[in-house]
């Protein structure tokens, strides 16, 4: 019997301290659920968003934006029609007592100047026998054309030199009638030089170099074809009013 209480005591003390520990783990855990549940409740839900307003369509309304509507408002600049420039106001010039003016189709003094150039060229028996023509006439140049003949030629081939020197003095004469209305133009004399014989069709220019009240210059080339010069000189004439 002393035995069997001997152990009972020694048993006791153990079971005694099971149960504490149970305990104290039991409270540990409601402890830490409580801490638990506290912290769920502390923590803050996210406030819920606001719908956006809609429109009567039913759909949301976009915000108004700020900086197109400050473009928007900007007052624009104005922009000013250029004026258009008038021409200046014609001042009729008065003409001088016994010169009436012009009218339109009616032929110019100076045209018909040139037009009686042309038909005194054209009239005269030298060239109509020679076969000379006036190609130009104005300005104080003239260009007179000698297509070539065998009839031109003498005893050597080529065309005579007087007849070279016939067709410069020509030309030099219609240059200096050009630039000279109301006077009739007389050869007083000139010098030519032939460079080279010719065998060919011959041009011939004549150019004023000077004029003068009764007396005029003129410079004379004689070319074979375009391009080759077979004579030059100059040449004076006399100048009488008609």
């Amino acid at each position: 019997m002393a035995k069997s209480k001997a152990k009972a005591k020694k048993k006791t003390p153990a079971r005694g301290r099971a149960k504490a520990t149970a305990k104290r783990k039991a409270s540990a855990v409601k402890k830490t659920a409580r801490k638990a549940s506290l912290k769920a409740k502390s923590r803050k839900k996210p406030a819920p968003r606001k719908p956006a307003p809609k429109s009567k369509a039913g759909r949301p309304k976009k915000k108004p934006n700020t900086a197109r509507a400050a473009v928007k408002k900007r007052p624009q600049a104005v922009v000013k029609p250029t004026p258009v420039a008038q021409p200046p106001a014609l001042i009729p010039v008065p003409l001088p007592e016994g010169v009436r003016p012009q009218r339109s189709g009616e032929p110019s003094e100076r045209s018909a100047h040139l037009d009686k150039l042309k038909q005194l060229f054209d009239s005269a028996p030298i060239s109509r026998y020679l076969g000379m023509t006036l190609g130009y006439c104005e300005n104080g140049v003239a260009r007179v054309r000698l297509p070539f003949r065998r009839d031109f030629e003498e005893g050597h081939g080529v065309i005579h030199g007087g007849l070279i020197g016939l067709l410069a003095d020509t030309a030099g004469n219609f240059a200096v009638g050009s630039v000279s209305p109301g006077s009739t133009v007389k050869t007083v004399e000139f010098k030519l030089s032939l460079l080279a014989g010719v065998q060919g069709d011959l041009l011939a220019i004549g150019e004023v170099v000077r004029k003068g009240r009764t007396l005029a210059t003129c410079r004379l080339e004689v070319v074979e074809g375009n391009d080759r010069v077979v004579a030059i000189g100059l040449a004076t004439y006399a100048l009488q009013a008609v």
